[in-house]
C-alpha cells in the first residue's frame, strides 16, 4: 500500500504542470510575496542583529520544506484523475483512494516539519516554546488542500497560508532570549490565536475536503457538477 502510494505521488507530481493545476500559477506567485514579510518580521526582531551566513543557513532550513509543501501541494490536488473513473472501481474504493493519498500526501509533509523542527533544535538558536508552535503550525500546513468550495478555498489562499507561515516565522526569528524573560504573555497569545483563529479555519478545510472525497467517489459527471 505504501509503495502505491509513493509511486503515485512521484507520478501525480510530475504529471501534473503548475499551469493545469487548480491553483496555478497564482498560488505558487503567493509564495515569494510572503517573503518580504518575514524580513520584516527579523528586522522588528532583531533590528540591530547582523544577518551572517549562519543566518542564511538556518532561514534556509526554516524556508525550504515550507517552499516544497506548497507546491507539492500544488501539484497533487485532491482530485481524481479521470483514469479511475475508467476503471472497475466503487464508489468506496475511489473515495478510499482519495482519502489514502490525502493522508499519504499531509502525512510525508509533516515528517518534512519534523526533520525541519529538529534541525533547528540542534542550531540551538530557536526556544522550545517556538519549535513546539512551529510544529504544530506546520503540521496543520502539512494538510491544507486546495477544495472545491470557493469560498473556503479563497481563505485558504489569502489569510490561512500566509497567516501560518508569517505567525510560525515570528516565532522562528523571535530571540531566545525573550523566552528566558517572564514573557508569558507573547507565548500564551501565539498559541490563543493559533487554536482559536488557524485551528477553526483548517477544521472547516477539513470538513471540506472530506466533501470533495465524499465527491470523488460519485461518478465522472457527478463529480464534475460538485
Amino acid at each position: 500500500m505504501i509503495g502505491k502510494q509513493i509511486s503515485d505521488y512521484i507520478m501525480t507530481g510530475r504529471s501534473t504542470s503548475l499551469k493545469e493545476a487548480p491553483q496555478g500559477i497564482g498560488d505558487v506567485a503567493l509564495f515569494p510575496l510572503i517573503l518580504p514579510l518575514f524580513i520584516i518580521v527579523r528586522g522588528i526582531l532583531k533590528p540591530d542583529a547582523e544577518y551572517l551566513w549562519t543566518d542564511v543557513l538556518r532561514d534556509s532550513i526554516f524556508i525550504l520544506p515550507l517552499f516544497f509543501i506548497w507546491i507539492s501541494q500544488i501539484k497533487h490536488p485532491l482530485r481524481m484523475s479521470r483514469m479511475y473513473y475508467l476503471c472497475p472501481m466503487t464508489k468506496e474504493e475511489r473515495a478510499a483512494y482519495l482519502k489514502n493519498a490525502y493522508l499519504f500526501r499531509g502525512t510525508f509533509h509533516s515528517l518534512l516539519i519534523l526533520v525541519m523542527c529538529i534541525a533547528l533544535y540542534f542550531t540551538g538558536k530557536v526556544s522550545i516554546f517556538a519549535l513546539l508552535y512551529i510544529l504544530l503550525d506546520g503540521i496543520m500546513f502539512s494538510f491544507l488542500s486546495n477544495v472545491h468550495d470557493s469560498k473556503i478555498d479563497f481563505v485558504r489562499n489569502v489569510f490561512l497560508k500566509p497567516a501560518m507561515l508569517t505567525s510560525a516565522y515570528i516565532q522562528f526569528a523571535l530571540p531566545v532570549s525573550a523566552f528566558a524573560a517572564d514573557d508569558y504573555i507573547f507565548t500564551v497569545c501565539s498559541f490563543a490565536f493559533l487554536f482559536l483563529v488557524e485551528l477553526p479555519l483548517f477544521l472547516s478545510i477539513l470538513h471540506a475536503v472530506n466533501k470533495d472525497i465524499q465527491c470523488a467517489a460519485l461518478s465522472e459527471e457527478d463529480y464534475s457538477r460538485c
